[in-house]
């Protein structure tokens, strides 16, 4: 997805203006079609249309950020771009009917849907196109700004060891554990520095150089695991190199992040 808000203003932005602009193209082909229907009833169903595809578009959003199929796999992915183009289909049909009832009990009239059997198979059809499209719009920016985005020079932290301070880069920490009042890092030389800190703190500092926690005494870099395999009840070993450590099914985010890496391609059986 694109990597920051202004990224996305920007293509969220690009995308009402062609909902509004197809809105007035549907109006005005109306007019031009049916000469018999009254102007402000062909604006009405263009607009309202529009007004509640826009706020549906961020479902497309969220399925594209979240059911990616790096992550759960084709199958499972399919099945929830399925549930959430349904779902935008409820919801934006469902939203310019309401629209529509109170516009036309304003104007004086009364706005008739049609019977739901013959009438939403064909709002679906529609629905499921604007949805892939718009689902293929945001994949392909995402991609876009992925391969544009400039990358970080390498990250370093600093293990305070006693006296001592080791700046090591972050590519080199293999693993970290706890070890009572002190976390132990598993460096890629074969160091084991201690410092005085809790495994959470660490955490949270290297959570966005992309290590990650899979056990309650465990932070691991996805980066250094060279495979990992089930243990039975929802449990996982994870191995990094010689390090074998586990993964707690109380991770789930973990063990998608490892799915989603390139040693899940290579030697990983799937649960």
């Amino acid at each position: 997805m694109p990597g920051n808000r202004l990224e996305w203003a920007r293509l969220v932005g690009w995308v009402a203006l062609g909902v509004c602009l197809f809105a007035v193209v549907g109006a005005l082909t109306t007019l031009s079609d049916r000469p018999e229907v009254e102007p402000w009833k062909a604006w009405t169903w263009a607009l309202t249309s529009a007004a509640t595809a826009l706020p549906c578009t961020f479902i497309c959003l969220y399925a594209v950020r979240h059911a990616s199929p790096a992550e759960w796999g084709w199958p499972r992915a399919a099945v929830l771009h399925a549930v959430a183009a349904l779902a935008y289909t409820v919801l934006h049909v469902g939203g310019f009917v309401l629209l529509r009832k109170l516009v036309y009990a304003v104007m004086g009239d009364s706005y008739g849907a049609g019977p739901l059997l013959e009438e939403f198979p064909y709002e679906l059809r529609k629905d499921l196109l604007t949805y892939g499209a718009l689902v293929t719009l945001f994949w392909l920016a995402g991609e876009r700004q992925r391969r544009i985005r400039p990358s970080a020079p390498p990250a370093s932290f600093e293990i305070r060891d006693g006296a001592r301070r080791l700046r090591v880069p972050v590519s080199d920490i293999v693993a970290v554990t706890a070890a009572g009042n002190y976390v132990e890092f598993r460096l890629a030389d074969g160091r084991r520095p201690l410092m005085r800190a809790t495994l959470a703190s660490i955490e949270a500092a290297l959570g966005a150089q992309g290590l990650i926690r899979v056990h309650r005494a465990w932070v691991i870099h996805p980066a250094r695991v060279t495979a990992f395999s089930p243990d039975g009840s929802g449990d996982w070993t994870v191995e990094l190199g010689d390090l074998a450590v586990p993964l707690s099914r109380r991770f789930p985010e973990a063990l998608a992040i490892l799915r989603a890496g390139p040693v899940a391609e290579t030697n990983l059986t799937r649960s």
